[in-house]
This record gives C-alpha cells, structure tokens and sequence, in this order.
C-alpha cells in the first residue's frame, strides 16, 4: 500500500496504477471501502500517465474489470479505452477528481499534468482518425489556441520517444500518421496459432503414434465426404 502510494506521489503513474490494481483485489487485512479506493485510485494514475503501450495496456485491464463501472471515473476511463477525444467537459469532470499531490505543472511549464495526458491521448485519438492534418485544425480539434505551437511540441515529443507513429512537416504544417495495417497483424497471428496447433499435434503423434493413427482412421472417411 505504502509503495503504491510512494510512487503516485513520485509521478510514476503507470506503476503507481499497477500496484493500486493488484492491492484492489487484496482480501486479507483490506475492506472493501479500502478495495474500491484502490481501483479508483489505478484509474486515475491509468488517467494521468504518460500516453503509449503501458498506458494502453492498463486501460484495458480497467476497463474489462466490471468493478469499474460504478466509479466516478469510469465514463473517462471508457472514453480512453475506445480511443474517444477528450472534450473540455470531460477534462472538467477529471480535474476535480484527481486528488491535491496529482496537480501540478509539468515540466514542460505549460501545462498541468492532467492537461498533457489529456493531450496525448487526444493526439493518439486523432492519429487513429486522420492521416494527415494541419496544425491549425489538429489544435482547434485539441481544444487548444490556434498558432500555440503546443500540439505540435508535443506530438514532437512522442514521435521522437516512440510513443505514436508519424511525421512532421513544419514548413507546411503539416503532420502525418502511420498506422500498421491491421490484417497484417491478423495474418500474422492466424499463422502463429497454426504454427502452435502443429506443434501440439506433432508432439501427440510422437507421445501416442497408434492413438493417432487410429483417430486418423476414424475422421478419413468424414474428410472425404
């Protein structure tokens, strides 16, 4: 518990939201006020940290967890989840949910650290949407002022940590995404679970070979028809 909350105070919220998720189903010694405080509390720190993989990764833990649904945070979870921009109205409701030691300027010193993990999952959102776009348009989408340069630097900065996919032209003001084409990733899991099945059916053959060729014996005949 102690460690959990160390690391939410410490900003590392993708690890502070692990913890708070695993304490969430801890029986012994934790009441369910305590449990549901926890689960609330792996959302927000899902809610705060940086947008990526991990990030993406936790919101599909919470999001499938039914406990959630009760929560006050859940509607922004399942917003995150699906990929939904994030409206003003939304931001509102998180800003007052989040507690004293979670507010605070980021390092970037324009924005709070709600405001840029707002932000960051907007820019995926738009980059799952788009192919291109301006950054005139990409910042009215944003909800932030037009010619601030602010989604620009920051889509900057997740192209270059390898947190979203895409390119920048500044002189036309330009950016464009990269999306990995989808049945590219289906084939490629259809022919690993092939892959998996032969293997299970060659170990068989060779643990019990009269089994199998009697079960062989037996689907020829349904084969052919």
């Amino acid at each position: 518990m102690r460690y959990a909350k160390v690391l939410d105070f410490k900003r590392k919220y993708i690890e502070a939201a692990a913890r708070y998720s695993e304490l969430s189903f801890k029986e012994s010694g934790v009441t369910e006020e305590e449990r549901v405080g926890f689960l609330n509390d792996a959302i927000l720190c899902t809610i705060l940290a940086s947008a990526g993989q991990q990030r993406s990764r936790m919101l599909a833990t919470l999001y499938k967890d039914e406990r959630c649904q009760t929560l006050p945070t859940y509607p922004i979870l399942e917003k995150m989840y699906l990929d939904r921009i994030i409206k003003a109205a939304d931001h509102q409701l998180c800003a007052r949910l989040i507690k004293p030691h979670q507010e605070g300027v980021h390092a970037d010193g324009s924005s709070t650290f709600l405001e840029r993990a707002i932000i960051e999952h907007n820019l995926l959102s738009a980059s799952k949407l788009y192919s291109n776009i301006h950054f005139d348009e990409l910042s009215r989408l944003l909800e932030l002022p037009p010619g601030s340069g602010k989604a620009e630097k920051i889509a900057s900065a997740m192209i270059t940590e390898d947190r979203m996919v895409g390119t920048i032209d500044q002189i036309a003001g330009v950016i464009s995404f990269e999306r990995k084409n989808a049945l590219v990733g289906f084939d490629r899991a259809i022919g690993s679970l092939c892959a998996q099945v032969n293997g299970i059916v060659e170990a068989i053959t060779v643990a019990a070979p009269e089994w199998t060729e009697a079960k062989m014996r037996e689907l020829t005949p349904q084969l052919s028809n």
